[in-house]
């Protein structure tokens, strides 16, 4: 990232011709000695004999901008753009004009400016990389990877600006590219005095997954007496002893669109139940749609799909769905051995055919310990689960408990987190309030990708 002042006096005022003709330098001296009122006055002075000198234009803009005044300092810097006949000159005072509007908090008139100059061949912005990490500073990813066209600036690139490069082509939706400026600042971290901390490497290999990830698979196996497990499936396990087998595949259409991806999935699964369930008995269900993540912030899914009798107990229905989940500590902790653990998960799903309605919010604190280097985990916790179903004569089942869950993350890269985990989880639950169901164990072997 350009620096907040390009020190602009010291080449302007060594080699400017407009300098030489100003006739002293003691203006430039205050300023280099952190005098800035004085400078600020001896530039002002100046102009008033040499109104179209664009060097105390200059230092003008950058006395203003060393005393706060970035709107101000923006200012002068277009009036010395003006009068600069010199395009490379011209092409700094812009883009210095442009960080002082960004610094001043005026973002449009910031981005005005870029592509304004993006149109001007003679300023050849899209063989600088400084106009690319202005154009970033002025929130413009679009004109910012219009010049990240240009492969022979990679060259060039510093650890800090491969990341702004990286961040920059992810909001704009391109993925590769963003992973691969993620993967150059990665490399080049080993040239900075000051090493990236291993939680802010982690945190740019989890960028790369979400990146990357244009498939995923889940497979579950569960038995429960206590309601279903979260995973895919959206129908009730019963109130009794139930055993749930299945797997789901889904693919993203378009990337990762900036955390808002676009899926077609496919499930199945078997399940086996001990007494009949008000949605359908033992069957062999699937499940064909789409899922939808709406905002880039938070883990919301909108799902709708059209349920597939796979036997004569299977259901032919539609299903509307959404899904929310968080938390912290879900993931090892960079350089961590222990560290607080919290999760929580909604999810509601309606039949339109059979006119019934599954819910769950299932809430989790507790503590994670790190067994091995870096890749398995034990959890235990305390759970509290509130279950609605509709077509049962009690609809809400209110129960609380404790559980442990051991997991176990697989498949990594030096520039990619783990993309794969094994996790067994067993919980156990009493009634405080509602059916019954709320009673009870719930064990799930679950293994993702």
């Amino acid at each position: 990232m350009l620096r907040t002042m390009f020190a602009i006096a010291c080449w302007l005022a060594s080699g400017s011709p407009a300098f030489a003709q100003a006739g002293t330098d003691t203006p430039f001296r205050d300023y280099d000695a952190g005098n800035y009122r004085a400078a600020l006055a001896g530039a002002e002075a100046a102009l008033e004999t040499e109104s179209e000198n664009p060097v105390w234009w200059a230092l003008l803009a950058e006395t203003q901008a060393r005393l706060g005044g970035h709107a101000e300092a923006a200012e002068a810097f277009a009036t010395a753009g003006r009068f600069e006949t010199d395009a490379a000159k011209r092409s700094y005072f812009l883009r210095a004009q442009a960080l002082q509007l960004v610094y001043a908090d005026r973002h449009d008139e910031a981005r005005a400016i870029v592509r304004a100059a993006m149109d001007e061949p003679l300023l050849e912005t899209r063989n600088s990389l400084d106009w690319a990490m202005v154009a970033i500073s002025a929130r413009d990813d679009r004109s910012a990877q219009d010049v990240l066209d240009n492969e022979a600036l990679y060259g060039k690139f510093t650890r800090q600006t491969a990341l702004d490069a990286a961040y920059s082509a992810k909001r704009r939706g391109m993925d590769q590219r963003a992973v691969g400026f993620f993967k150059l600042g990665l490399a080049l971290d080993a040239e900075e005095e000051t090493p990236l901390g291993p939680v802010q490497r982690e945190g740019i290999r989890r960028e790369n997954r979400e990146l990357t990830r244009d498939w995923s698979f889940i497979a579950q196996a569960s038995f429960s007496s206590a309601g279903r497990p979260i995973g895919p499936a959206n129908t009730s396990l019963g109130d009794e002893r139930a055993s749930q087998f299945g797997a789901e595949v889904s693919r993203r259409i378009g990337g990762w669109r900036n955390g808002r991806p676009f899926s077609i999935f496919a499930r199945a699964y078997h399940s086996e139940f001990l007494s009949d369930d008000a949605a359908g008995g033992n069957a062999m269900q699937g499940w064909v749609g789409v899922r939808y993540k709406p905002l880039s912030q938070i883990n919301l899914n909108l799902e709708a799909s059209r349920l597939i009798g796979l036997d004569d107990d299977g259901l032919d229905d539609w299903s509307l769905r959404a899904a929310i989940s968080g938390g912290q500590g879900l993931e090892p902790e960079a350089g961590k051995r222990s560290w607080a653990y919290a999760h929580y998960y909604g999810d509601v799903s309606y039949l339109t055919d059979a006119d019934v309605t599954f819910g769950l919010v299932d809430g989790r604190a507790g503590y994670s310990f790190l067994l091995d280097e870096s890749a398995t985990v034990l959890t235990p916790y305390a759970v509290a689960r509130l279950g609605v179903d509709t077509g049962r004569l009690e609809e809400e089942a209110l129960g609380a408990g404790v559980g442990i869950s051991l997991r176990h993350w697989f498949d990594e890269t030096d520039t990619i987190a783990y993309r794969g985990f094994i996790d067994f989880d067993v919980q156990a639950r009493q009634r405080i309030a509602g059916d019954r169901r709320a009673s009870g164990i719930l064990a799930t072997l679950t293994i993702g990708r």
